[in-house]
Formats: C-alpha cells, sequence, structure tokens
C-alpha cells in the first residue's frame, strides 16, 4: 500500500484528526452513502499519507474485502483498536456505530493530549525568551559568543530530538524513562489504566468479545507493568475465570477498578462500569496535570530571575570591558 513507508517513520495520526475523520464517517453512513464512498469524502482532510490510506481503504472495500482487514494492512498508521472496533460493526452490520464509538473515543484522547501541551506552554515561552535574550546580547556583544554558541547547540539538539520523536521506538525509550520520574511516572501508569478501562469498555460495547478485546487492547496500554497485568488479565479469563477475579488479583490497578468492574460485570454492564472507571482516572490525571503546571509557574519565575541576573551580570561586564577598552584600560 502506498502509506506503508510513511506509517513506519511517522507517529501516525494524531488524536484529533482521527476524530475528526470518523465522525464525518459516521455522519455520511447515517446519511445511507456508501461504505467506500464515505471514506473517500472523508479523505480531504489530515496528513497526506493519511489521505492515501482512506483512499487506498475505499478501493479496497470496492474490491469486496473487509474493512478492517485493510486497516490491519497499514500496521502503525492505525491505532489498534481501530480494525477491532470497525471489525465488531461489520459483524453486526452497524458500521455507523462503530465509528460513533471511535471519534467519541478519540475525542477524549484529544482532549487529554490538549490539557498536556496547556501545561508545558509557560515553561516552553520561558525557555524560548530566555535563550532570545542570550542570542541578541550576544550579538550585540555584551555577552561572551561560546554562550550563545552554546545555546544554539541546545536548538539544534531540541530540532534533533524533535526529528527523533518520528520514530516510535524513540517514543518508546522516553515513555520508559519517563516511567521512572517520582511524580510523572505515577501519572503515567494511572493514565495508561484509564486508556485500558476506555478501550476495553469500548470494544465490549461496540461487541467485540472479551478475549479479542484484551488482545486488542494490549497495545494500545503503552505501559510495562499494566500490559504486564492486561497479559494476565487475558491469560486469566481463557482459563475460565471472571474478568473481576483477575482484575483483583493485579495490583496495577486501583481499588476503583477493581470495585467498578465487579460491579458491572454482576450487573452486565461491564462496558458501562469500565468507561466510567477510565473517565475518573482520566479527569483525575488531568487534574493532577493542571495542579503541577500552577506549580510549575513560581518555579519557572525563579529560574527566569535567576537567568535575568546571569545576563544582567554579563550585561554589566560587557559593557564595562567595552568603556575600558575604548578609553585605553585593560579588561576588568
Amino acid at each position: 500500500m502506498a502509506s506503508a513507508f510513511a506509517a513506519a517513520v511517522t507517529p501516525g495520526v494524531n488524536a484529533q484528526t482521527l476524530a475528526m475523520s470518523f465522525r464525518e464517517v459516521s455522519t455520511l453512513l447515517r446519511a445511507g452513502i456508501r461504505v467506500d464512498d464515505a471514506l473517500e469524502q472523508s479523505s480531504a482532510a489530515g496528513p497526506w499519507h493519511y489521505q492515501e490510506a482512506l483512499r487506498g481503504l475505499a478501493g479496497f472495500v470496492r474490491s469486496g474485502q473487509p474493512l478492517s482487514q485493510g486497516m490491519r494492512m497499514y500496521g502503525t498508521l492505525f491505532h489498534p483498536v481501530i480494525p477491532a472496533v470497525v471489525q465488531a460493526g461489520e459483524s453486526t452490520g452497524d458500521l455507523e456505530f462503530s465509528f460513533a464509538l471511535l471519534s467519541e473515543f478519540f475525542e477524549q484522547e484529544a482532549s487529554l493530549l490538549r490539557t498536556l501541551k496547556s501545561a508545558m506552554v509557560y515553561p516552553t515561552m520561558v525557555a524560548i525568551t530566555a535563550m532570545g535574550a542570550v542570542f541578541v546580547l550576544s550579538f550585540l556583544g555584551f555577552m561572551k559568543n561560546n554562550i550563545a554558541m552554546n545555546i544554539l547547540y541546545g536548538f539544534i539538539a531540541a530540532g534533533l530530538l524533535w526529528v527523533a520523536f518520528r520514530f516510535r521506538w524513540f517514543q518508546q525509550l522516553v515513555r520508559y524513562f519517563s516511567m521512572m520520574l517520582p511524580f510523572f511516572g505515577g501519572i503515567i501508569q494511572q493514565l495508561a489504566v484509564a486508556r485500558f478501562c476506555n478501550t476495553f469498555g469500548l470494544l465490549i460495547r461496540a461487541g467485540v468479545p472479551y478475549l479479542e478485546g484484551l488482545q486488542a487492547t494490549m497495545p494500545v496500554v503503552q505501559h510495562p507493568a499494566v500490559d504486564r497485568a492486561v497479559q494476565n488479565l487475558y491469560y486469566g479469563v481463557r482459563n475460565g475465570s471472571t474478568v473481576e477475579e483477575c482484575v483483583r488479583a493485579q495490583p496495577s490497578f486501583p481499588y476503583i477498578v477493581r470495585s467498578l468492574v465487579g460491579a458491572g460485570e454482576a450487573a452486565g454492564a461491564l462496558d458501562e462500569m469500565l468507561l466510567k472507571a477510565g473517565h475518573f482516572l482520566r479527569e483525575d490525571a488531568e487534574y493532577k496535570i493542571k495542579n503541577s503546571a500552577k506549580v510549575a509557574g513560581p518555579v519557572m519565575v525563579l529560574i527566569m530571575a535567576a537567568i535575568v541576573c546571569v545576563i544582567g551580570m554579563n550585561f554589566l561586564k560587557g559593557y564595562f570591558n567595552m568603556i575600558f577598552e575604548s578609553t585605553g584600560f585593560n579588561d576588568i
């Protein structure tokens, strides 16, 4: 397929694009438009490799092949939960409902990403302002050029990091490193559990069997401890245990998940309880992220004050050096 290479070297498609695209497909299907035509019409937005993928999938469906099978052929381009939900919609004959569920799922993912990005705006702007000030002072001759060169190397390193983030192996490496941090490691694990609850609940609501749903959920978790817990949950359910028994045996799942899963399985509403647990964990993680962003404000003010002091000292030193050089005195 045309986008196989692009899928391997990019992080895929962002959640906002997937949410809008699947919402459009769901609306078109509700209007009575065929699946291939709906995919074709939805291919006008998003990055080029995603547009090409939708056009390729439209042709794949026209040839009489299942849409879910075509999505799996694109590998990492599509989120692992997508073909599982689409396959459930194909088996029930309700693809419109499946795409609506996927749209809601990725809207929640996009909301979480917006929260994370907003928390990083202030520290990023402070850092850019400080580095810009150093460059200007170095250009005017009030600071040593080696300081500016070091910051230039920092910009180059940041650019290389941005390129490295296009590769999934580097994303995985950074994710593992973040898990070892004292405060943020706990938030990352909490978000991984929330992602498991949302994904598994979504798959059950779409009509996917438990074992198939757990298999589709494993690549989504992206956390070693939670991934191991999901694998144990899969083997336990496959051996005849209930979901509640398997969840309670895994310490990676917090109390609220164990409690709601037990109530949901007993009442026949496991999907609803999983989604409620995922919603609670995600909102709690967002609350912690916003609070940490508030704490970061005063911390960045102190850091900025220290940077201003260093800049001021270098500015005054360079200024007096220029005066003494012009009058014939030695440098101070």
